[in-house]
């Protein structure tokens, strides 16, 4: 054959990632629909698993579908873990029924298979995604809460590039999203690395885990993926009933991770992000139980960040200042950005 096995080599090698996608869905059957369309029509995809959470009218099966149930909703956690079980490709990506990937995705899946294999292994790739918010505003792209960490880290142009570790801090503090990535399967396997269990936030560890356990994280400006917030309805964003104080056991093992690390630099940026993840939670829960995230937001505080009081403030004596404030009952702010 032309070009001999070198030349074949260097073909395979650069072929197109095609990862596999977990879909969780509940009661979103149009959603759903809207989703598998692009996904079908795009064919980016080798394996489509699709984890029915409990809906009052069962997903119907389908030949390209790898289809799980549960009999009861256990949550959109529990469903992402039960599909990534039931993967079989080398990655995957986590998608959700008001999830679209756009053309770029195409395009970075593209890069990412020259990336994927060997030496050059990526642990996961994070790329930046389009908010329905924003794009009611005429603009593209992603919230300014998450581009200035990009901007930062020095890291906000560039179609595919690896992120340098001391950048990693800074990424993590990003809103804890699972759809703005293409994980390496064993990667989340051979950490234990999975969604949590609560009602809410339970994509905090799946993010946090991920970079504290990276070894090679790749960054990537494309737009991959196209998120639509409705301020309607019953999405998690809009829950506020006192599942909501629940952030704060889905933090607990991110936060026994950053302990084990030892890291001033993991602990500066814990922190930071519970305050402000706090702050987002006290202006949308129920006025009756906004004492009771703050109390249970102090507890957290003073019992896990404690410890780190001295390098925080060696670090950032501003932060540090805050979160003596906050453990005081000070420095609250009932607003702020998108941090589920």
């Amino acid at each position: 054959m032309r070009g001999g096995p070198l030349r074949i080599a260097r073909r395979f090698l650069t072929r197109p990632l095609r990862p596999a996608v977990v879909i969780p869905v509940h009661n979103d059957a149009e959603g759903l629909a809207r989703l598998l369309a692009r996904i079908r029509a795009m064919g980016c995809f080798s394996q489509i698993v699709v984890v029915d959470d409990g809906s009052d009218i069962p997903v119907p099966a389908a030949p390209d579908l790898r289809l799980r149930r549960h009999p009861q909703s256990r949550g959109g956690g529990v469903a992402r873990n039960t599909g990534l079980a039931a993967v079989r490709a080398r990655h995957v990506m986590f998608l959700d029924a008001d999830d679209l990937p756009t053309r770029a995705l195409a395009d970075l899946l593209a890069d990412l298979g020259g990336a994927g294999r060997g030496r050059a292994a990526f642990d996961f790739c994070l790329f930046k995604h389009a908010d329905s918010r924003v794009s009611a505003e005429g603009l593209w792209g992603q919230p300014d809460w998450d581009e200035r960490f990009w901007q930062e880290a020095g890291l906000s142009v560039g179609a595919l590039r690896a992120a340098p570790r001391a950048a990693w801090p800074l990424l993590a503090q990003t809103a804890n999203y699972p759809w703005n990535k293409v994980y390496r399967t064993d990667f989340l396997r051979r950490n234990r690395i999975g969604c949590a269990e609560t009602e809410v936030h339970q994509d905090i560890p799946l993010h946090w885990l991920g970079f504290l356990a990276a070894r090679r994280i790749l960054v990537s400006d494309r737009v991959g993926v196209w998120h639509g917030v409705s301020a309607a309805g019953d999405r998690l964003t809009n829950r506020a009933g006192p599942e909501r104080l629940q952030m704060f056991a889905a933090l607990d093992p991110v936060a026994e991770a950053v302990a084990q690390s030892g890291d001033p630099a993991w602990q500066a940026a814990l922190a930071g992000f519970v305050l402000g993840l706090a702050d987002w939670g006290a202006a949308r829960i129920d006025r009756a139980l906004r004492a009771d995230l703050r109390a249970a937001e102090r507890g957290w505080l003073d019992r896990v960040t404690g410890g780190w009081q001295g390098a925080i403030a060696e670090r950032d004596a501003d932060l540090a200042a805050r979160l003596r404030a906050r453990i005081a009952g000070r420095d609250l702010d009932e607003g702020g950005g998108d941090r589920a």
